[in-house]
């Protein structure tokens, strides 16, 4: 689907809140394809679009915010992402039961990651920080932190990394009342050295993302949850269940908000992702604002990498 006139979404709101909205997918060329590359984390970076892949090796990927508008105003018809030197410092062989890279995020030129890990079913989260230069990230080994989970379930650790003011913020996957009694962030200084946890609201589902933070303190979710995480997370849904055929994915994005240092979530209404035809739930793991246009939002392997635009009207 191509897309020619963003006039239009902004003046039709009903299209995003009224109804499930249909992705407008990006077409990607490259090794970015591959489903293997699991992409789990998007971020700005001056102009330029980051797409984290959970396991790299010496590359991660970048998309000119030109070469977007491009495509979704109908001038380019393919895009083909930019390699960018990949240096984790050994942060990945230093963590037991490494499982990935799961978010990133950018204050200028300084970088942080999230990374999971899981040992003798023990989860656990890390955080560490490094530095964009002439087209490398490098990590910072010592500054790597391990960061507790409030409770243990199978894959499921911080996958959430935002800056507020002068704070790194990251948020726990799963903060269902169901499963997370006391749901919390963690609230870090921007050396990593200091941290402190604060209370996260009571959300159904997995947290996957989140924009940057606007100017009212606030910012967009991934909220995704697949049905095979159903015995899991023990998702409260809004419909009724004979048998596991019934249970239907849920992929939407949810606004929240700094409201004196604490977050809230706000009353605007969730933008529900229109499902697959075909019934397959897409994965969707990075997204970042797109000026006031929308949204940009990326999926891991799951059923394939995946990059979409989702338009918002204010």
């Amino acid at each position: 689907m191509k897309y020619t006139a963003f006039k239009l979404f902004i003046l039709l709101p009903w299209i995003v809140f009224g109804q499930a909205v249909d992705p407008i997918y990006i077409t990607l060329n490259g090794a970015i394809t591959n489903p293997d590359q699991e992409v789990s984390g998007l971020a700005w970076h001056s102009d330029n679009l980051i797409l984290l892949p959970q396991y790299p090796t010496d590359k991660i990927y970048s998309i000119s915010k030109a070469q977007i508008i491009d495509f979704l105003d109908s001038t380019r018809t393919t895009i083909l992402p930019n390699e960018i030197k990949w240096n984790s410092s050994g942060v990945d062989k230093r963590i037991c039961g490494f499982e990935g890279f799961e978010s990133i995020v950018f204050n200028e030129d300084t970088v942080y990651v999230t990374v999971e890990a899981e040992r003798r079913k023990k989860n656990s989260g890390f955080i560490a920080r490094g530095i964009i230069n002439n087209n490398e990230i490098k990590i910072t080994r010592k500054s790597l932190k391990k960061i507790k989970t409030p409770v243990t379930l199978r894959n499921m650790t911080y996958e959430t990394i935002l800056i507020n003011n002068n704070s790194v913020i990251t948020i726990y996957e799963v903060n269902s009342a169901k499963v997370n009694e006391n749901p919390i962030y963690y609230k870090f200084d921007k050396d990593l050295k200091t941290h402190n946890t604060e209370p996260f609201p009571f959300t159904e589902y997995r947290i996957t993302d989140a924009t940057e933070i606007d100017e009212n303190g606030k910012f967009w979710v991934t909220n995704y949850f697949w049905p095979g995480d159903f015995k899991l997370l023990k998702p409260e849904l809004n419909y009724n269940i004979k048998s596991k055929k019934d249970i239907k994915p849920v992929e939407r994005l949810l606004e929240f908000q700094f409201v004196d240092e604490k977050i809230v979530r706000t009353k605007t209404l969730p933008i529900n992702i229109k499902i697959s035809e075909f019934g397959d739930s897409c994965n969707w793991e990075g997204i970042v604002r797109l000026d006031d246009k929308g949204f940009l939002i990326v999926t891991d392997k799951f059923p394939g990498t995946i990059l979409a635009f989702i338009p918002f009207s204010k």
